[in-house]
């Protein structure tokens, strides 16, 4: 073992790396919530998914969109949260962070598409902040992304569809070593299902895991990803109601946008009897390429495209040391963890013409640098048999400093330092013998913009506090979970399309119900489904909103069903020929809009349908079964998108237009 692992992290807790305990801790930590909830490969291939990106639709109350293009991240809806782009939603992949700090076109920015859907194993949701381990953008929850290839030696899939989609995936497990251990490589390009939305992404994955001597294993993650994607942008939705313009038209051929993002990671970890412990370093080199116009010509005559740029280099460590040590009970535990994170970040923004292309005004030129250092401790007590109280304290320290170097204030910079102190609960009361009552609470924060700090000032953090109650049941059948939770932000974000990223607003509070459902019967069919109610309010005035106003863009009803039936359906030279069915079926309703107004509602069903025989498989997948027409972004603001009209400050409803029905024709060879 090495001397940090045997020595510093044991320190923490004033034991001794060699004392003799019996229990081997080596299963997922209990859940921090009556609504967290896990999905494993199983159910995750229920329905067709482009990208992980795709599977996030299916965690309860969770909702996603690809109103930017394919390639872009995915706007995400989630327990009341417009999160956008990740600003509220802590989003991991084999350890790895996701999130973008202090991106340009927002805080948190996670684009999922450099990982394949195929790759992933398990994903985990964690909503709330009442997990000690969760940091930064863990405002509406966590999403933990476990990477691994089901098939072993080599897989080969072709695919071709709708609109001149093409993909080639390439995957290879060693025989008889663990899912975790894979190489894959995917290649997808599409024409798009209308004008600017075509697409391309390539993107390489690979993962080792050796165990070595002393219970030790050594884990190794490395990824690289680059796309490039075009978008549509917005249309006046009077002009598609009147028929004056195509449902896919665009009126700014300009926008889209590139992305390119290689990692790293390595991680030790120790399993003994009574304890475990891990440590893991990783670097991150992040690239994004950005066009958009929300407003056309309202602010300039030669138009109001946006272009940003967003360059970053991130490193980081995190680890930390459980040991069962009897406080109350032989099956008490105690945790201590640290996170290390620095980033380097180049950014620009300016604003081009909608003619030709061409730099109007440069906007923003800077240099932003952000340190983060957290360390947490929590405790596991057990002071009676049916009766389980975890929790803890988590300290984030987090410092800023950004320098400007566009035109009009070159060389000024700015730096600011703040804290924040996160107590975490949950007391799990075992009411049956399958069933689980839970009581949750806790406080986290979001980190602010870089540039949008003073010099010298305290980090202005924005701070969460949350609570949930709720139940838990296992059965031999599949597990049911129903909760009710309210979050308080002290300040917020909403959409303002003339920066095209979220501004502040004042702070808000959600109350809301989440359900989970998860079953398997008679070997051949499984399903999950989850759903959310929220109502998100702002607790606070100002010169725009009210106090009691829903927030705008936030959905109420968010659901998801996935069902398959899995069957053997002939006898073939004594080899069976295996048929697979699922179905995914999704809903988002009651979407506030600015000004009083409400969203169009969405209902998709997207299907697969899988035969297999021996080493070949065959499938088809489609999304949108039904052909529906739907919006996957709705605004309401002022614009002006003839560029010699006069100009009118009357807001009106502008929408991005969704997939019509999409067909995808897979073979798949496995030797």
């Amino acid at each position: 073992m090495s001397p940090l692992l045997m020595f510093v992290l044991p320190a923490l807790l004033g034991q001794s790396a060699a004392s003799p305990y019996d229990v081997t801790v080596t299963a997922p930590t209990p859940p921090r919530s009556a609504s967290q909830s896990v999905r494993e490969r199983e159910t995750l291939a229920i329905a067709p998914h482009k990208t992980a990106d795709d599977l996030m639709l299916m965690v309860p109350g969770m909702f996603i969109t690809h109103h930017g293009g394919e390639g872009k991240a995915s706007q995400i809806f989630y327990r009341g949260f417009d999160a956008v782009h990740g600003q509220d939603i802590e989003i991991s992949v084999g350890g790895v962070p996701v999130n973008d700090v202090s991106n340009i076109h927002g805080q948190g920015y996670a684009d999922l598409n450099f990982i394949p859907a195929e790759l992933v194993q398990q994903l985990r949701a964690l909503p709330g902040t009442y997990d000690p381990r969760q940091g930064d953008f863990a405002v509406a929850g966590s999403l933990q992304l476990s990477l691994g290839i089901e098939e072993s030696g080599i897989t080969t899939k072709v695919g071709a569809g709708s609109f001149g989609s093409q993909r080639q995936f390439l995957a290879y497990r060693p025989a008889g070593q663990s899912v975790e251990n894979f190489a894959a490589f995917e290649h997808y390009s599409t024409n798009g299902f209308g004008p600017s939305r075509a697409a391309q992404r390539a993107s390489a994955v690979a993962q080792s895991v050796w165990n070595l001597p002393d219970d030790l294993k050594f884990r190794v993650l490395v990824s690289s990803y680059s796309g490039h994607f075009s978008s549509a942008g917005v249309l006046p939705l009077a002009d598609l109601q009147s028929g004056a313009v195509s449902p896919f038209a665009t009126y700014d051929p300009f926008q889209g946008g590139a992305s390119t993002r290689t990692s790293a990671l390595a991680e030790i970890s120790e399993d003994r009897p009574g304890q475990r412990t891990s440590l893991s370093v990783y670097g991150i080199l992040r690239g994004m390429r950005l066009k958009q116009n929300f407003t056309g010509f309202l602010a300039n005559p030669s138009g109001d495209l946006q272009q940003q740029s967003n360059d970053a280099l991130t490193v980081g460590a995190h680890g930390f040391f459980r040991q069962h040590v009897a406080i109350l009970s032989s099956t008490d535990s105690l945790e201590a963890g640290f996170f290390l994170r620095s980033d380097w970040i180049e950014q620009s923004q300016a604003r081009l013409s909608s003619i030709d292309g061409k730099v109007t005004s440069a906007q923003v030129q800077a240099h932003v640098q952000a340190n983060q250092i957290a360390a947490y401790l929590d405790a596991a007590l057990h002071p009676w048999s049916r009766l389980t109280v975890r929790g803890g304290l988590r300290l984030s320290s987090l410092a800023f400093s950004s320098t400007d170097a566009g035109p009009q204030s070159a060389g000024q910079s700015r730096s600011s330092q703040g804290a924040h102190l996160g107590p975490k609960v949950t007391v799990d009361f075992a009411a049956w013998s399958r069933g689980h009552v839970l009581f949750s609470y806790g406080e986290g924060f979001r980190s602010p913009q870089a540039r949008s700090l003073a010099e010298s000032e305290t980090t202005p953090f924005t701070k969460v506090r949350s609570a949930e109650l709720g139940a838990r049941l296992n059965g031999v059948w599949g597990s049911a979970s129903l909760a009710g939770f309210a979050t308080r932000l002290s300040e917020d974000l909403v959409f303002d399309p003339a920066t095209t990223r979220n501004e502040a607003v004042p702070g808000s509070q959600r109350l809301g119900a989440a359900v989970d459902l998860s079953f398997q019967r008679w070997g051949w069919l499984l399903g999950n489904f989850g759903g959310t109610y929220t109502q998100a309010r702002f607790n606070r005035s100002d010169m725009t909103y009210t106090k009691g106003e829903l927030l705008p863009y936030v959905p109420q009803w968010v659901a998801r069903a996935d069902v398959a039936a899995k069957r053997t359906v002939a006898i073939v030279k004594d080899n069976p020929i295996f048929a697979e069915v699922g179905t995914g079926w999704s809903m988002l309703a009651s979407r506030p809009l600015p000004y009083a107004e409400m969203g169009h509602d969405v209902f998709l069903v997207d299907a697969s349908l899988r035969i297999r025989y021996r080493s070949v498989a065959a499938s088809a997948q489609v999304w949108n079964l039904l052909d529906r027409h739907w919006y996957d972004g709705e605004f309401v603001y002022a614009a002006k998108w003839k560029a010699n009209a006069a100009a009118s400050l009357v807001p009106e409803r502008f929408v991005t237009v969704g997939n019509p029905r999409t067909v995808m024709f897979d073979l798949t060879l496995s030797l």
